[in-house]
């Protein structure tokens, strides 16, 4: 190959190399040039095993925005990851609803793919948009070792963006989505008792502190089988089924047995069948709902009295 020919080939490469550089990295580094980095992008969300939300201390004049009701101001909560299922705040046996956990990390996850935009470099204009101490401190954990901490402000005028912050900057930031609303909640507990399709149930057991008994699906059929046979109606025995196989508590109280009438045995119904053995003890009422727990779990619910009445037959009430 002729020298001119192999100088202008090498020529020709090297201009197609800084052409690619020119439209590729050094382009992609234009356009990211001053961008704010995003302090939720180096998360690796699958990797998080706990979260702690720090609720704010409201001041005198109720300026902050509402919190969770179920939650002390100035409180941790924490959501400790086990076997897929969040444990909430240390409690025994009460954990995160998984729908509430699942609009958790979508929008986490929508936060750390966007880009945000600076609102404010002022530190005395973050109490505007509550990315102070009047909005709510969230810290993620990868084994044990703090990823993040960050506050979410109040949502942005949009309605659809969030207002956040890292505690120790003078920056407010907004970025698309929602993670205020996301993190705002009445409470973080999941309030399902039961959960388990009806048709699997073929036996259901009533006790009461006057009377006892047994009503069994067999071929298709419903009917008595203890103390005596009898015949049962389908649509006497639906209710039933529906309360023993899918049931949501209308409120959680304070986890203190005293008073709630569980130990008096008012009402016991053990639903059994494939895969499903759910026993429901009904005590006392308060404010018109009534004390509940599962037979295997020492937590305590409060379900509605319509549930409750469906609970409490006599074997009339089911021929």
């Amino acid at each position: 190959m002729p020298k001119k020919t192999l100088i202008l080939a090498i020529a020709l490469v090297i201009l197609i190399a800084l052409a690619y550089v020119y439209q590729g990295p050094l382009k992609n580094w234009q356009n990211n040039l001053g961008k704010p980095k995003n302090i939720l992008a180096k998360i690796k969300l699958e990797a998080v095993d706990k979260i702690e939300i720090i609720y704010p201390v409201r001041n005198s004049e109720g300026s902050q925005r509402n919190i969770s009701n179920g939650v002390e101001e100035g409180k941790t909560l924490t959501l400790t990851k086990q076997n897929q299922k969040w444990q909430y705040d240390n409690s025994k046996d009460f954990y995160a609803d998984p729908a509430v956990m699942e609009r958790v990390f979508s929008e986490l996850k929508t936060a750390a793919l966007s880009e945000l935009e600076l609102v404010s470099n002022n530190r005395e204009r973050k109490s505007q948009f509550k990315t102070d101490s009047s909005g709510q401190e969230i810290k993620l954990y990868q084994a044990d070792k703090l990823a993040v901490d960050f506050i979410i402000g109040s949502q942005a005028g949009d309605y659809v963006s969030s207002y956040i912050s890292s505690p120790e900057s003078a920056a407010t930031y907004a970025v698309k989505a929602d993670l205020a609303g996301a993190f705002s909640l009445a409470d973080w507990r999941d309030f399902t008792i039961f959960s388990a399709p009806k048709e699997k149930i073929n036996k259901i057991r009533f006790q009461y502190p006057n009377r006892e008994f047994t009503v069994e699906l067999k071929n298709g059929r419903w009917s008595g089988i203890l103390p005596d046979k009898f015949v049962v109606k389908p649509e006497k025995i639906q209710p039933v089924l529906e309360v023993m196989s899918n049931l949501k508590a209308a409120e959680i109280p304070a986890q203190v047995f005293a008073g709630t009438g569980l130990d008096q045995h008012l009402i016991i119904i053990q639903a059994t069948g494939e895969g499903v053995d759910n026993v429901l003890m009904v005590g006392s009422a308060k404010d018109g709902l009534y004390y509940a727990k599962k037979g295997d779990s020492d937590n305590i619910y409060l379900i509605a009295k319509s549930q409750r009445d469906e609970l409490d037959k006599n074997i009339s009430q089911l021929k």
